[in-house]
């Protein structure tokens, strides 16, 4: 900003009232801050007097170039959230395998501390101590929960997914001998009954998995009995979307909290229907080693399903063609993400169940967020654990996907 001063000539025409140009090497003035005096407090002047003595005594000229002193001027200041960082560091501990690290900085955050913008942190540490089993120390912190922040505790024993997602479903008459299974399979699942119907009459059938979240050991077993029985009898039975549930499965046994024979045993009778014989192999010497059972005899497919094999088939139910789901489970470490990898498909939502989910490390959300990236950014991943999901953030997972994070 320059600021001119100018005595007026009184022969001048209003034309002519221009300002003169300065000096082009003007002469400093000591800063005020310095000397006490000269320029206004805070501002630093230079001034600049015409060169030569063709300056007159009664024609001067000043230029004032106001700036603002370094460490004085206009300062401005973006508003962040304070508990950001500590929520960051708690995720990667945890995501690092540092448990008790993550603890112990979500404990001292938390302390006493009923701010709103706490509250997630609180959340962080009930999940916390929600996975690693501590229900001691769970309780004790949902009765400090409700004195300090003045809310209700999450409870010990209710998960967000399975009050919002019944377990068990009934089976969708996907007409033309289809049957279509949903949410989590139990033995008393009314879809069990009819397979066996269709296969006391030797009828043709066809198994729709593309919405079957899980299956339990019991349910495992007899699916996998009234599989085998139907392959033995050489019927025309088809399964879809068996590729990504055999996957879901294999995903499900690879974290290691699976001990069930019957889970290895259905995943093996889905791979025969498959004609994969190279992944039979493989799993069935595993099956062996840990259960020390004889798996089943590699057997290939005898007789096509005289039921077209259709990714799309019954697309008269109620089951959008371009909407497909799955629940993972237990630690996804070292980016075994297979399954997922097999669901995703380009320009289909996807929506990924974390709620199963106990830890995930940078690898594994590294690579999940360029899967999705890739497919399109159409992913809904559903009810992570607060950790999970503070992981999820850090990585970028959030830009190419959609959170839906459970409430307590």
């Amino acid at each position: 900003m320059v600021f001119s001063f100018f005595r007026k000539n009184e022969t001048e025409t209003p034309a002519q009232k221009t300002a003169r140009p300065v000096a082009q090497k003007p002469a400093p003035v000591a800063n005020s801050r310095q000397t006490g005096k000269g320029s206004p407090q805070g501002v630093n002047a230079e001034v600049s007097a015409g060169s030569g003595s063709s300056a007159a005594a009664d024609d001067w000229s000043l230029d004032f170039s106001v700036t603002m002193n370094r460490g004085a001027g206009i300062e401005l200041f973006e508003e962040t959230d304070p508990y950001a960082e500590i929520a960051e560091h708690a995720a990667i501990s945890y995501a690092n395998g540092q448990t008790g690290v993550a603890r112990s900085t979500l404990e001292n955050a938390i302390h006493g501390n009923g701010e709103p913008g706490a509250v997630r942190l609180w959340h962080m540490l009930f999940d916390l101590l929600r996975v690693t089993g501590d229900q001691s120390a769970f309780e004790l912190l949902g009765m400090d929960f409700a004195r300090v922040c003045e809310l209700s505790p999450p409870s010990w024993s209710v998960e967000p997914a399975e009050k919002e997602n019944p377990p068990m479903m009934a089976p969708l008459d996907m007409g033309g001998g289809v049957i279509a299974l949903q949410g989590v399979l139990l033995s008393d699942n009314p879809a069990l009954d009819e397979m066996r119907r269709i296969l006391a009459k030797k009828a043709p059938c066809r198994l729709d998995f593309r919405r079957l979240a899980g299956v339990d050991a019991d349910a495992a077993s007899m699916l996998s009995g009234i599989l085998g029985e139907a392959r033995k009898k050489d019927l025309a039975w088809g399964l879809s979307y068996a590729r990504s549930f055999s996957d879901r499965l294999a995903l499900r046994i690879a974290s290691g909290q699976v001990q069930e024979a019957s889970l290895w045993q259905l995943q093996l009778e889905l791979l025969l229907f498959l004609g994969d014989e190279n992944t039979f192999e493989e799993r069935a010497v595993d099956y062996a080693v840990k259960f020390e059972l004889s798996p089943p005899s590699w057997e290939p497919p005898k007789k096509p399903p005289m039921i077209p094999e259709s990714e799309d088939a019954g697309s008269g139910s109620d089951i959008a063609a371009d909407e497909v789901s799955m629940r993972l489970e237990g630690d996804l470490l070292q980016g075994n993400l297979g399954a997922v990898q097999a669901l995703l498909k380009s320009g289909e939502e996807t929506r990924l169940d974390f709620s199963g989910v106990r830890r995930l490390d940078f690898v594994s959300a590294g690579m999940l967020a360029t899967l999705l990236k890739e497919a399109g950014g159409k992913a809904v991943i559903v009810h992570p654990n607060y950790l999970v999901a503070e992981l999820l953030r850090v990585m970028g997972v959030d830009q190419v996907a959609r959170l839906e994070i459970a409430k307590h």
